[in-house]
């Protein structure tokens, strides 16, 4: 993928200015002894086990990011957190704005809206089962909590390769509040805002927003430029505390954004192959001269989401015990359109709708014993939606096969899911260093699916309507033991049963009635993990596992057919993360990722040998992030490097030497400089230093095209920021 050379100047030109100042800053501002914190070293408090706890003191794979920490690494975005998290992936249908995450290979890559990611998110609580609007942008954070492996016993019937948890700041009883606005190169511009404070002596609130704005980032020669951004989100939560016993939380959010958050780059392709011939064109006619970020789409597209969350909160302690109410309302109205050929001919265009309404409801109890430490719960989810897609393009729907220019062929589908749960765990402490958690859920489903298609290419001799409804229920569960040989080290070693409910294929194109439901999944885990200080300033954390997959949905992607369907996995691997100051001021991060994740009984029209690699599954990942800090007359001084590497992956099932991704690795640099009060801070960053050119997702469909979809990671950037806060 190439560059117009004079912007690739500009940019090597102002990241070489950007280095100087920061060794120049380094220099002027002066170098004092004075002991730093560690900001990676401090504790962190994490609800992994629906309660709160030391992230050290919890037998679970967890990575987790203060609001703090999030600042620091520049992360404005949901999906920004896989930089330095090991086993965490995402998937970027839609030119990067449909994204579906995956844990440890456990993912579900259809960009269908209908469809429930193996990888739960959820946002204070609430369980966000679309996946159009989980690239959202982050704002007014408490922290974010990963965790790996399955979370069916305490967080659903949706989570075998485990969830992640953004929780926002809640109301204090404390005046405060901060500013912050940043810029950057395309235009860039930022605006966070928060305040919070008591309103009466029982009554806090809290308000925040933030504006997110950027050009597009490929330049469109006939058209509007592509992958911009320009939304908006607004938070209000009030706190009621009538005594000391019981809080009452209500939460508002609504967010909006209209963009072409969407772009592809043409890359010219044959039958999976890239084609190298400098005088080949695709299919039409047509060569891409511009390079990745110049291209010529006749359909820009379009990105429209609005969605308004509404929660409220109750726990209740009764002095033996506390009740938690969870009450939550989503609606979510959501328009997608690309240029899916892009190209400058109208030859495939696709859009895509959603207007999905979710309820949920959980109740919980927990107490503790004299030895023990209990949670029992109910839970109810309700999700009533309408999906559709309608695809255009005069080679493919018009003149060429019979129809009248701009006819499309239109899919619409209604499909509403009901789930009940009851749900428990116990903790028992055998001894003073052992300890057995024992969980189960029950979990009920029931999904009623309607689908219609206007005739496409003449091949099923009209219309075609899809109807059926199923019920079914099945138990997720977890043994674990934990040992603490001593204060500073917790072993754990545990079998863990998770479950994903089965569904319904929401296909460009009508296929078999028989192939349009699948069935549920099941993934027996097993584990074993180590948690601990290996000397004073360093802390290490390590898992090894093992998955056994039953009936994994697999998902597939061949030019105009996507296809969800059983098969089975199995995945072995691990993770390391390590953390250490060695002296004041100095933060080091290493972490890493190792997996060998295979799905078998793939049928031959998808893979020949019956089995592939698993999708977003690179067999090694590393992260890393050196900090320093130091403190001077203008204040606390910080230099920060920070970067990922990924091994080769692939982007679909079915291999092609298109959809796999070479190695690769991206770093970043920021100099930052915080008031000796830490009223005020300023941020200067350079993301990508060093201009890496990647792929963050690709689709082959050269078959039909004569090139691919290739989504292009971010080229290098410049931005700064300041911050007030009081």
């Amino acid at each position: 993928m190439q560059k117009s050379q004079p912007k690739k100047y500009f940019q090597n030109l102002i990241s070489l200015n950007v280095m100087y100042a920061l060794t120049f800053c380094g220099v002027i501002v002066g170098f004092s002894p004075s002991p730093a914190l560690s900001q990676m070293l401090e504790e962190v408090l994490v609800t992994a086990q629906k309660r709160e706890q030391s992230i050290q003191d919890v037998g679970v794979s967890v990575t987790a990011f203060t609001g703090d920490q999030l600042t620091s690494l520049g992360f404005t975005n949901s999906i920004d957190i896989i930089a330095q998290t090991p086993g965490l992936e995402v998937s970027g249908a839609g030119g990067g704005s449909i994204n579906s995450f995956t844990i440890r290979g456990v993912t579900q890559n259809d960009f269908a809206a209908s469809q429930e990611g193996p990888v739960a998110v959820y946002v204070d609580d609430a369980y966000i089962s679309t996946n159009v609007v989980t690239g959202f942008s982050l704002f007014d954070l408490a922290r974010v909590e990963v965790l790996r492996g399955p979370q069916g016993t305490l967080f659903g019937r949706n989570a075998t390769g485990g969830l992640i948890h953004y929780i926002s700041q809640g109301p204090t009883q404390e005046s405060e509040g901060f500013i912050d606005v940043e810029l950057g190169e395309d235009a860039r511009r930022r605006v966070e805002v928060a305040v919070s404070g008591p309103l009466s002596d029982t009554l806090a609130g809290r308000l925040s927003g933030v504006y997110n704005k950027r050009d597009g980032l490929i330049e469109n020669d006939i058209g509007p430029d592509m992958m911009s951004r320009d939304d908006f989100s607004i938070r209000g939560q009030l706190l009621f505390n009538p005594s000391d016993d019981l809080s009452v939380l209500l939460k508002a959010q609504y967010s909006d954004e209209d963009s072409i958050r969407g772009g592809y780059a043409h890359t010219l392709s044959y039958n999976g192959a890239y084609v190298t011939d400098p005088s080949a064109t695709d299919f039409f006619g047509y060569r891409s001269e511009g390079g990745t970020w110049n291209q010529s789409n006749d359909f820009a597209g379009v990105f429209q989401a609005e969605a308004t969350n509404l929660s409220l909160t109750v726990n209740w302690d009764t002095g033996t015990a506390t009740f938690t109410s969870i009450t939550n309302y989503q609606d979510i109205d959501h328009v997608y359109g690309e240029d899916a050929d892009a190209s400058p001919y109208d030859i495939y265009n696709y859009m895509g709708t959603t207007d999905a309404k979710q309820f949920s409801q959980e109740f919980r109890l927990s107490w503790d014993g004299e030895r023990s430490r209990s949670v029992v719960g109910l839970f109810y989810l309700n999700i009533d939606g309408e999906y559709g897609t309608e695809q255009s393009g005069d080679a493919y729907f018009g003149t060429g096969v019979g129809y009248p220019a701009g006819t499309s062929e239109v899919v619409l589908a209604d499909q509403e899911t009901v789930t009940y749960a009851i749900f428990g765990q116990t903790e028992i402490d055998l001894s003073d260093a052992l300890m057995l958690t024992l969980g189960l859920r029950y979990n009920y489903d029931d999904k009623e699916y309607e689908f219609s298609s206007s005739d496409i290419y003449y091949i099923q001799g009209g219309n075609f309507d899809y109807a059926d409804s199923f019920s079914d229920g099945d138990w997720s569960g977890k043994v674990q033991l934990d040992y603490r040989p001593s204060e500073d080290w917790l072993i754990y070693a545990g079998i863990n049963r998770g479950i994903k409910s089965g569904g319904y294929n929401l296909p460009l194109f009508p296929i078999a009635a028989n192939d349009f439901k699948f069935d549920g999944e099941t993934l027996t885990s097993f584990e074993v993990g180590v948690k601990g200080n290996l000397t004073p300033t360093t802390r290490l954390n390590a898992s090894v596992y093992r998955y056994d997959y039953e009936d994994y949905q697999a998902y597939s992607f061949d030019g105009f057919a996507t296809f969800l369907f059983n098969a089975e996995a199995e995945m072995t691997g691990a993770e390391i993360e390590l953390v250490s100051s060695p002296v004041d001021g100095l933060d080091i991060l290493i972490g890493a990722s190792f997996l060998d994740a295979e799905v078998t009984n793939v049928p031959l029209s998808i893979s020949a040998a019956g089995k592939e690699d698993a999708v977003l599954a690179p067999d090694l990942s590393f992260n890393a992030l050196i900090r320093y800090r130091w403190e001077t007359s203008m204040g606390a001084v910080a230099i920060q490097l920070d970067g990922n590497w990924k091994d080769d992956h692939k982007f679909n099932l079915s291999y092609t030497p298109v959809i796999e991704e070479k190695a690769y690795g991206v770093a970043n640099a920021s100099i930052s400089l915080t008031s000796a009060d830490e009223r005020w801070s300023a941020r200067l960053f350079v993301r990508n230093l060093t201009d890496e050119e990647y792929r963050s997702y690709a689709f082959d469909s050269s078959g039909y095209f004569g090139s691919i979809e290739d989504v292009p990671g971010l080229e290098r950037w410049v931005g700064g920021s300041v911050r007030y806060k009081w």
